[in-house]
């Protein structure tokens, strides 16, 4: 039978003994690790199947792929703590709502959105050494805007719902929540939405990750939308600890193009 864990076990330092393998499951994501006096050696492997999330255990033999291809970080020989940090995706990432969202003038909606963590290995606590980062689970890239003004993006295969309830929860993904108010003088009608997701801080619950609330005002199609980032952790959940800090602190408010009619030119 397999054992039931809490989502908070991902996320707590581990005291590694020396020149014992220890291996840890994040969705589509597989990390081995283990430190031999000043070397730390670290392997990943992904899957085309989500699995059981695990945080990081010492593993036998039977469960060792026999090609593991290791990285080596020099750490130094008095760290033996390991932490894995959820961060946010190194790019924006792009949604869509579950259908076609149509927003009359001077309404708002709000939306909830799963985004998929980076994994960040830190050796060393409470001030470590980033060891690298790798992703839970990987994201097709995506193009956003102009062909000739536009950014590279990753495409969220998650849809933006309406209501908690329509989110399963999942171990290795933070909840967005999302406030678009249209202040143009006309109907919104989009398909896609930006997410500028190196703003937004990781925060852990008991049950959940989750990111800042985020509120992104349309303005009109010529004009770039004004995104509000909250400075605290959402009021959707009680004794929420922010775990990661945002990729890029923000001023409270970012003049940036956020909505989309069209499709991307990789068909998403």
């Amino acid at each position: 039978m397999a054992t039931t864990i809490r989502i908070t076990e991902l996320w707590e330092p581990v005291s590694l003994k020396e020149d014992v393998l220890y291996r840890g499951d994040f969705s589509t994501l597989s990390i081995w690790l283990k430190r031999s006096g000043e070397d730390w050696y670290l392997a990943s492997r992904t899957s085309d199947k989500e699995t059981a999330p695990s945080p990081l255990r010492e593993t036998k033999g039977s469960r060792i792929p026999k090609d593991l291809s290791f990285n080596r970080w020099v750490v130094g020989g008095e760290q033996s703590t390991v932490q894995l940090i959820p961060a946010m995706p190194d790019r924006p990432i792009v949604v869509r709502p579950s259908v076609p969202l149509r927003v009359p003038v001077d309404r708002d909606a709000l939306f909830f959105t799963r985004i998929p963590v980076w994994i960040r290995v830190v050796a060393g606590s409470p001030q470590g050494i980033t060891l690298c980062e790798l992703p839970s689970l990987i994201l097709s890239n995506t193009w956003f805007g102009e062909p000739t003004a536009g950014e590279l993006c990753y495409a969220l295969r998650t849809r933006a719902v309406r209501t908690l309830e329509e989110i399963e929860t999942r171990a290795y993904a933070a909840i967005c929540p999302i406030t678009i108010r249209n202040l143009a003088p006309k109907e919104l009608n989009f398909e896609r939405l930006c997410l500028r997701v190196e703003h937004l801080s990781v925060y852990q619950g008991p049950d959940r990750l989750w990111t800042n609330d985020l509120e992104v005002r349309f303005q009109g199609e010529e004009q770039s939308s004004q995104i509000t980032i909250g400075r605290e952790a959402p009021g959707y959940a009680e004794g929420l600890v922010k775990v990661c800090e945002a990729r890029q602190p923000a001023e409270k408010t970012l003049l940036r193009q956020s909505f989309s009619a069209l499709r991307s030119l990789t068909g998403f």
